[in-house]
């Protein structure tokens, strides 16, 4: 007799579907923690702009940066504004979210002085992954108005 029984065959599948299954969740998990880091890097980057922009007195106007969970946004004056078509909106990847701020002076923004780049809301901006909270980046702030990731 040639060929496979309907056993053999049930059993190639089933393996078939195992290494699947096992392909997909490590993808899925690499993904996840790319995502973090280029957040993480994105979310930096914003930083640096308004800074940049503050010390290049743009426009004769302080810069710095509104954090919310979902988003963090470049904006331009003394304080955040939400309605100013100014401010440029960084959209965090759905499978991250910053999920802690602790700043000084407990709000959630970071404004940097002209001529120093320096702020007074130095403090932690941490992002973490939605599906796993335990995988975490934190950004720091420091008082010279430089940001930094761990």
């Amino acid at each position: 007799m040639k060929g496979f029984t309907l056993l053999e065959v049930l059993l190639a599948l089933s393996i078939a579907a195992v290494i699947a299954v096992i392909s997909f969740s490590s993808l899925f998990r690499f993904n996840a923690a790319e995502a973090l880091n280029v957040e993480t890097e994105r979310t930096l980057s914003l930083l640096s702009q308004a800074r940049t922009l503050t010390l290049a007195a743009k426009d004769g106007k302080s810069f710095g940066v509104h954090f919310e969970e979902r988003k963090a946004v470049l904006f331009s004056g003394a304080s955040y504004d939400p309605n100013d078509a100014s401010n440029e909106i960084l959209s965090i990847n759905s499978e991250v979210r910053i999920s802690a701020f602790a700043l000084t002076g407990g709000g959630g923004e970071a404004l940097f002085k002209k001529l120093s780049g320096a702020t007074d809301q130095s403090g932690t901006v941490t992002l973490a992954l939605v599906r796993d909270p335990s995988k975490t980046r934190v950004i720091t702030i420091a008082p010279t108005g430089l940001a930094y990731s761990n």
